[in-house]
């Protein structure tokens, strides 16, 4: 009786085991950071102004305490460079609340290089911020190189550089 629920039983554990090692490869783990990352920074226009204001702390856990950005020329000036977490919170938490909206839909991972605790990601976006006046200074694809560092075990945004093209 007992041999006949250890082959179903086997396979099972074997199959759950194959699972569990694929979930946590760290390519895995990153790329699932990188892609809850751009989730937390959605606005909906029908988010209201305390889900408005709490955008910039929704992102904080997935970035490095000092970040660099390269972005391209343009409306994007103050954001380029080196800056603070708290910083980058603020501004963030500062653009949801004055935009109409924004939309980063779930991440294309074209690569992921890992080693030790530095990874290198290649990744693109369609992203949209919409102003009040319905200008978008971002609308389009978002071409990223991101390098993201593994501090008190989690990865974290350390810097990245992007450039937009068209849909």
């Amino acid at each position: 009786m007992t041999r006949r629920y250890l082959i179903p039983l086997s396979l099972l554990l074997l199959l759950g085991g194959g699972f569990g090692w694929w979930w946590y490869q760290p390519e895995r783990v990153l790329a699932r950071r990188v892609a809850a990352l751009f989730a937390a920074a959605n606005v909906v226009p029908e988010d209201g102004t305390i889900a408005r204001g709490t955008r910039g702390n929704a992102i904080e856990p997935f970035l490095a305490p000092n970040l660099t950005f390269e972005g391209p020329d343009g409306e994007t000036d103050e954001i380029n460079g080196p800056q603070s977490r708290s910083s980058v919170v603020s501004l963030y938490s500062y653009l949801a609340k004055e935009c109409r909206r924004i939309s980063i839909q779930p991440p294309e991972i074209d690569r992921i290089a890992i080693s030790g605790d530095e990874a290198a990601v290649e990744a693109r976006i369609d992203a949209v911020i919409e102003l009040p006046n319905e200008r978008s200074p971002v609308d389009g694809i978002q071409h990223l190189s991101m390098t993201w560092r593994k501090i008190d075990g989690k990865w974290v945004l350390a810097s990245t550089r992007w450039h937009e093209t068209g849909r």
